[in-house]
């Protein structure tokens, strides 16, 4: 299977994810990792998709985003440890060194090991850190933990302080640890791939923005659902109480805004329904229906007096009144002009005028009734006389009793007296307009007892009607024309009459024999239209609410975005193509690596969550047994090694890893092959190994310098000062024959100090030491050098290859071998040699050569055994 572009394919399935999906996989490309601020950003983001605030602007993840190939982080590699107090009962100012390749950390139980890896295990990545104790059995309370740890990255020294209570660097966290407890993980519990391809992270840190944003969103709609819509209580059964509470984002406001439109009419209405309601109610129907008859009537008497009202104050009449009024001026200004002509030369001043045409008239009536009765006036005839002063009429009095006459009997003046009578008429019935009378009072009393908004209007056409009456007298009375200023007036004939009708059906409906009925029937036409008034005055909060409920609506389609079922989906597909492959084939090899072949196991995976995939191991043919139970712990051992170098397959990077006793004294079957596999790995990496198994120690020291790869040797040891003290040199019965004679030429030199220093006695003590150890050399180089490896201790197996190497053995070497043995058991200690052989023993340059005939035999068959 070819491997895959991680972040290729992240970028192709990200085109159809929301839109702050894409920015949020943008930013983690960029920074690694989403702050507060960035979260708010994103949630902003959502909510401009779905309509909750403005647009916002995005920049989703494109090519342009993703980093070039080969740009993964360089590996991290230990350098040293030191600790200074609180770990258990390591000393203080302890250092454990580390080597570039392979290094072997070596002490018996107690030594110190745990202390350490305890510590590392803290700061690197391990499957199970342990608690860090202080040193309990030391009679005082155990220190604050805390060490110094030195390792490079990108080949640049870093030292760290550690205490325990604040976080290390996170590039030690590339360092992995096998333990014991990583081992039971392996093998009992499907795992999560730790190292995983460049990229892949991106799904579990996008599954951790999703869930940000929905909390943040999540608490913005629980704010919003809180805010209830706050309505009175209204009667069951009604419209609006049908929409008030059944009001979804769906609900149209157009459709509330028309329910709650209530018309005056409306208004009016429920008013009448009211009162109609309330007579239907009553005690005594008839007597009900006799005083709504009467009232009626004398609504009737308001109407009669707006009728009469009207003919005399609408704009209509008092523009006719001013019109009279213009006209009788006409005609008098016509009838002046004559006059003056008839009267203008009369000898008697005001002639002419209204007071004498008064006189005139009086005459005519006593000539037409008394005096003259049979001729019209006035009589001029033979024998006449005036009927005022009773005196004969001259021909003078006569011509001027005829001129007068004809201009009484004139059609100017004739139509002057009509006009004057016209506006008279019309004026007169102007000021005989009434007030409205206490009756009229106690009428509108009772109007505005059950429709107020009816009685202020009567007032008002009252007030219009006395306002009227007074700016038209004012006017007449100083001679002008209409005012332009009139109050407005708006006769309310038509309430009245409604009221009258109303009145009268009130009255019917009580004298009816169906009012129960007829009761329910108007408390329900009563109650939609209260229920409508309570809507309209509520109507803002209405309208909010399903705006609300829209916002909620839109809230939850943002949380919806937030869902990682997708992301996890093809987290699982991609990993399973980018992970599962390269770990299953690398378990793989790692049993054949290790010769495990006697046992079908296979590693498989075993499902996933929020795009963690994990695995697990199981049997091949009996996939539903407990591996753990059947393997023994070599076995159990061996596949938990293979399961981890599986999973460092998957790391970008080859970043230091560390063993904490990676075998056991029941799995000598593997042994070789697991040191075997481990100083392979150190070619690649830097691999340390803490062991209390000298075997495995031995085993790990010859696979390492059969590849030619470095070995660095720590030996942890325990005494007065505590535990955890820390050299170079191994114990004597791990060193090697060159070890060994390095080790005993220090010893020599020792030896000829404390002959100098301390006398003889104590210098064969010393001498009697080293002779007994050298003796020992000389046996271990029988097994290393002679033999050539081919019979080993701490080695179960004979290596027969190697016999070939026994052909070379000379006389010589074995007479050198002899010789040495020879006089090391002479003077080795626990040899009680007789009496008359008990010489002193060899000085210290003697010594020196002894040992050095121990190196020249070694280096001499050295390049044989090549």
């Amino acid at each position: 299977m070819a491997a895959i572009n991680v972040l290729d394919e992240i970028l192709a399935w990200s085109l159809d994810r929301p839109i702050w999906q894409r920015d949020a996989l943008r930013r983690l490309v960029e920074k690694g990792e989403l702050d507060a601020t960035d979260i708010n950003e994103l949630a902003d983001l959502c909510k401009s998709h779905h309509g909750l605030r403005s647009k916002v602007a995005a920049t989703p993840l494109s090519t342009d985003h993703l980093p070039q190939l080969g740009t993964e982080a360089n590996p991290v590699s230990l350098v040293s440890l030191t600790h200074h107090a609180g770990v258990n009962a390591l000393a203080q100012h302890q250092k454990v060194k580390f080597g570039p390749q392979l290094t072997i950390v070596y002490g018996g139980n107690a030594a110190g090991k745990s202390g350490y890896t305890r510590i590392l295990k803290r700061v690197c990545r391990a499957r199970g850190a342990e608690e860090i104790l202080g040193n309990v059995m030391s009679g005082s309370a155990p220190g604050q933990p805390s060490a110094t740890i030195e390792f490079k990255l990108d080949g640049k020294l870093k030292q760290r302080p550690w205490d325990d209570r604040q976080p290390v660097d996170a590039s030690l966290s590339k360092i992995s640890v096998f333990d014991r407890h990583c081992a039971s993980v392996y093998l009992k519990e499907p795992t999560d791939v730790a190292f995983r391809p460049l990229g892949l992270d991106l799904f579990d840190k996008l599954a951790d923005a999703c869930g940000n944003v929905r909390k943040s969103l999540e608490k913005e709609r629980t704010s919003l659902e809180a805010k209830k819509l706050q309505f009175p209580s209204v009667t069951v059964g009604t419209a609006v109480h049908d929409l008030v509470t059944s009001l979804t984002s769906l609900t149209d406001p157009a459709l509330v805004t028309s329910l709650a439109t209530v018309t005056d009419t409306d208004k009016t209405l429920a008013k009448e329904l009211l009162r109609r309601i309330r007579d239907l109610r009553s005690d005594n129907p008839e007597k009900t229906a006799r005083t709504l008859e009467l009232r009626a009537d004398r609504v009737q008497l308001l109407i009669n007096q707006f009728n009469a009202a009207s003919k005399v104050v609408s704009d209509a009449a008092i523009l006719d009144l001013f019109d009279a009024h213009e006209l009788m001026h006409a005609a008098m200004r016509a009838s002046e002009n004559l006059r003056r002509a008839t009267f203008e030369d009369q000898p008697l001043k005001l002639t002419g005028s209204n007071s004498w045409r008064t006189l005139w008239d009086a005459a005519e009536r006593f000539s037409t009734e008394a005096a003259y009765p049979k001729h019209s006036f006035p009589f001029t005839g033979d024998e006449s006389r005036c009927v005022l002063c009773q005196q004969k009429l001259n021909t003078e009095g006569a011509k001027r009793l005829r001129q007068f006459g004809k201009f009484v009997k004139t059609r100017i003046q004739a139509d002057y007296e009509t006009k004057t009578k016209e506006f008279d008429w019309k004026f007169e019935r102007l000021n005989a307009l009434a007030d409205l009378g206490k009756s009229g009072e106690e009428v509108l009393e009772e109007i505005q007892l059950e429709d107020r908004d009816l009685a202020d209007a009567v007032r008002t056409s009252l007030s219009a009607v006395k306002a009227r009456k007074k700016s038209v007298t004012e006017a007449v009375a100083n001679g002008l024309s209409c005012p332009e200023d009139l109050p407005e007036w708006v006769p309310s004939i038509e309430g009245l009459t409604r009221h009258i009708e109303a009145l009268r059906a009130r009255a019917s409906e009580l004298l009816g024999s169906d009012r129960p009925e007829v009761v329910r029937a108007l408390k329900r036409e009563f109650d939609e239209l209260e229920a409508r008034q309570l809507l309209a005055d509520h109507l803002n909060n209405v309208i909010g609410d399903i705006e609300r409920k829209k916002r909620i609506a839109a809230y939850q389609l943002c949380i919806d975005d937030t869902r990682t079922n997708a992301i996890t989906l093809k987290s699982s597909d991609v990993t399973t193509r980018a992970v599962t492959h390269q770990l299953t084939s690398s378990f793989e090899e790692e049993l054949a690596r290790l010769d495990f072949y006697h046992v079908e196991i296979q590693m498989v995976a075993a499902g996933g969550t929020r795009g963690v995939l994990r695995h697990k191991l199981q049997f091949r043919r009996a996939p539903g047994t407990e591996v753990e139970k059947v393997v023994s712990d070599g076995e159990a051992r061996c596949l938990s090694i293979a399961s981890f170098f599986a999973e460092l397959s998957t790391a970008a990077e080859p970043s230091a890893i560390l063993f904490d006793d990676p075998v056991s004294s029941l799995d000598h079957m593997w042994r070789r092959k697991i040191a075997e596999r481990l100083a392979v790995e150190a070619q690649k990496r830097q691999v340390i190994v803490f062991t209390h198994d000298i075997a495995f120690l031995h085993a790990l020291t010859k696979q390492g310098g059969g590849i030619d790869i470095e070995v660095k040797h720590q030996y942890l040891r325990r005494d007065s000062a505590g535990a955890g003290l820390c050299s170079g040199r191994l114990p004597w019965v791990a060193q090697k024959v060159k070890a060994r004679i390095g080790y005993l030429k220090e010893l020599q030199q020792s030896a000829d100090a404390a002959l100098r220093g301390e006398g003889r006695e104590q210098y064969e003590i010393h001498a009697s030491r080293i002779y007994g150890l050298l003796r020992e050399a000389w046996e271990r180089g029988v097994e290393e050098v002679l033999l050539g490896g081919l019979i080993e201790r701490y080695n179960p197996s004979v290596q027969t290859k190697r016999a070939r190497y026994l052909t070379d053995i000379r006389e010589d070497d074995i007479n050198a071998l002899n010789a040495g043995m020879t006089k090391c058991s002479k003077w080795l200690p626990g040899h009680d040699s007789p009496l008359a052989e008990n010489g002193p023993l060899p000085n210290p340059e003697e010594l020196l050569r002894d040992i050095k005939e121990l190196e020249e035999w070694v280096n001499k068959l050295r390049p044989r055994r090549r």
